[in-house]
């Protein structure tokens, strides 16, 4: 019974057919600040290598989106998003290592966690613990169609960003939105700025 049950969830996360224009559009307001997320990402606690190791951003697009880590940026269409679940660190600790290698347990994809949590298990339940939040970001990889997971540890709790990215995907469907063509963040434009500055003085000093 059990593995008719463990195939029907795997028949269920095949890779979904998505549109053809997977521009995840502009940058929305963090007037609240609830549409950017400052966390760390660690190699050791994630599969996809793209994203550079250490401190990174993730930004609410109107329809996705966008993990900055220095001058490197991770997109990712809402079309992709299987889910964002917020955990901690002692909750992924606690998972039962019987149901790692299914496709979904409450939620979170575990197949490429398997080693991941078998890892951060490794420090052993005596140890003090000192609680970390994560963001997970389950999606499809359009390179391996497969579904993947993203760990981004954030000392805030990312239940306000989950929220707000909810929010604005109900927007889309209700006003029709479309993704418009995504702008320069600011923060590059005065860095790009500040850099032709230094150059021009260099050059004439």
């Amino acid at each position: 019974m059990e593995a008719d049950s463990q195939k029907s969830t795997e028949d269920i996360l095949n890779f979904p057919e998505l549109p053809n224009n997977l521009s995840i559009g502009k940058q929305v307001p963090n007037w609240g600040n609830d549409a950017v997320l400052k966390g760390i990402y660690y190699h050791f606690e994630n599969l996809v290598k793209k994203i550079p190791e250490g401190t990174v951003r993730v930004y609410i697009h109107t329809h996705g989106l966008e993990i900055e880590g220095g001058f490197e940026f991770y997109r990712i269409h809402n079309s992709q998003i299987i889910s964002l679940e917020k955990t901690t660190e002692s909750e992924l600790i606690k998972m039962d290592k019987s149901v790692i290698g299914r496709a979904v347990v409450g939620g979170l994809i575990l197949g490429p966690l398997g080693a991941i949590i078998g890892g951060i298990s490794g420090i052993g339940t005596k140890e003090k613990i000192s609680e970390k939040n994560y963001l997970i970001i389950n999606f499809w990889d359009l390179e391996t169609k497969a579904a993947q997971t993203l760990l981004i540890r954030s000392s805030a709790n990312p239940v306000l960003f989950i929220a707000r990215q909810k929010k604005e995907r109900e927007k889309n469907q209700i006003t029709g939105r479309q993704a418009e063509p995504n702008s320069m963040p600011i923060w590059l434009i005065i860095c790009i700025a500040i850099i032709l500055i230094g150059a021009i003085l260099l050059f004439f000093l």
